[in-house]
């Protein structure tokens, strides 16, 4: 049977984004169809403002990667950890390096060193693996990672004994970046995202990088349209069917397409949608999501927030991030000089903070000037891992499997290299 192309790629986030740019490297040919460029990557370019994957870590090998070329650095998030407030509850408030937090020290140091002896150089060549393995098979291969995939945040804080500094910092700043409380996540997604807040001790120098970064969806469509490879924008899948030798996919827009492989990139619940019921493929277990709310707004900050840069705060809000933007990037100068408190912020929550007037707990005057809800942001529960080769030819890609843009972007590269006969599995 004669196909539209080889292979077809649902979505265009982090991961289906490097599925192409790898398939266009090695000149095969592929159709990448997507409502958008960038998935949960949202950009702002005008403000420097991110409303889904909203910064990035300096371990992202492969989304920094300078072939690669897809993030565009601008300002860093915080210049040090005393630039960061930690908010246990609406009254209590400490930087995250304080008295407060260098009283937590052994469990501090404890938790620090494991970082960097034992669970980063574990994780780096996890990564690696799952760029040709199957993240089942990686597990298998290291049942160090493999326990930290199958044990929840909250039981491996407890075992480890690192309670008083994850409580105090850590699960903060975890929470800041999923919406969600370490009873509900898997432990080595919670150590995944609070990466950057690994040190050098006794010098409390972060080792990563935690940076914004600006993200160019026309260039990277103009990029992703060269060569053999090909774009359709403008377009949900809806409907996939198994043909003979291959895969044909139809849009909402009507399009159908048919391909010998098929890379399903998009979210996780979407995925399970459209392979419901498919002949010979098994169906797909969704984690539960996050709901997240993402806001970018001009006003006052009260005075209890106005002493520090950036504010992370536990479960027990609904409130999860608020930083306050360099004027000089905010994309409003004529800030610059305003007085104490006043600026451009953006803000992540758990709930529509525009319901109830919640800004007002935390804004004296604002003006929201963007917003972005997901109702699904992250799928975060914890889970068995979700299977990447369905049938011959149909491929998962995404966060099914580890949250946040790297993940992801690794499962782009693995399904790229199941293409291209470069797997193990």
């Amino acid at each position: 049977m004669a196909f539209d192309t080889e292979t077809i790629i649902v979505g265009a986030g982090a991961a289906g984004m490097n599925c192409a740019l790898d398939l266009q490297k090695a000149g095969r040919p592929y159709l990448l169809i997507a409502d958008r460029m960038g998935g949960r990557i949202l950009n702002d370019t005008s403000r420097h403002m991110n409303y889904g994957a909203v910064f990035y870590f300096g371990s992202y090998r492969t989304m920094l990667s300078k072939e690669r070329n897809i993030l565009k650095p601008t300002t860093d998030v915080i210049s040090g950890l005393g630039d960061a407030a930690c908010n246990p509850d609406d009254t209590h408030q400490y930087a995250a390096l304080s008295l407060k937090t260098l009283g937590d020290l052994p469990s501090l140091w404890r938790y620090m060193k494991w970082m960097r002896t034992e669970f980063l150089p574990h994780y780096e060549q996890f990564k690696k693996r799952c760029e040709t393995m199957e993240v089942s098979r990686a597990l298998q291969a290291d049942p160090f990672i493999d326990g930290l995939f199958h044990e929840t945040a909250k039981d491996f804080i407890k075992r480890m004994n690192f309670g008083p500094i994850c409580n105090d910092l850590v699960s903060m700043f975890a929470h800041a970046c999923t919406g969600t409380p370490p009873e509900k996540l898997m432990a080595l997604d919670y150590l995944n995202t609070v990466q950057p807040l690994t040190m050098e001790l006794p010098s409390m120098k972060l080792v990563m990088d935690l940076k914004r970064f600006d993200f160019d969806e026309d260039g990277m469509t103009a990029r992703l349209s060269q060569g053999a490879g090909d774009v359709l924008l403008g377009n949900l899948v809806t409907g996939v069917e198994r043909i003979d030798g291959g895969w044909k996919v139809t849009t909402d827009q009507g399009v159908q397409k048919t391909a010998e492989n098929l890379v399903l990139a998009c979210p996780l619940d979407v995925t399970s949608s459209l392979v419901a019921g498919l002949r010979g493929v098994p169906a797909v277990a969704v984690r539960k999501p996050c709901v997240l709310y993402a806001y970018l707004l001009k006003g006052k900050i009260r005075d209890h927030y106005a002493h520090h840069t950036v504010h992370i705060f536990n479960e027990k809000t609904p409130i999860i991030f608020i930083a306050k933007r360099d004027a000089a990037t905010s994309g409003e100068p004529q800030l610059a000089g305003a007085q104490d408190g006043e600026g451009v912020f953006e803000i992540f929550t758990e709930v529509d903070f525009e319901q109830q007037g919640r800004m007002n707990k935390y804004f004296e005057r604002y003006e929201i000037i963007g917003k972005k809800a997901w109702p699904k942001a992250m799928f975060t529960g914890p889970t068995e891992p979700v299977p990447q080769n369905l049938a011959p030819g149909l491929i998962v890609a995404g966060d099914a499997n580890g949250l946040g843009m790297e993940p992801a972007a690794i499962s782009g590269v693995y399904a790229a290299n199941k293409i291209l006969g470069k797997t193990v599995d």
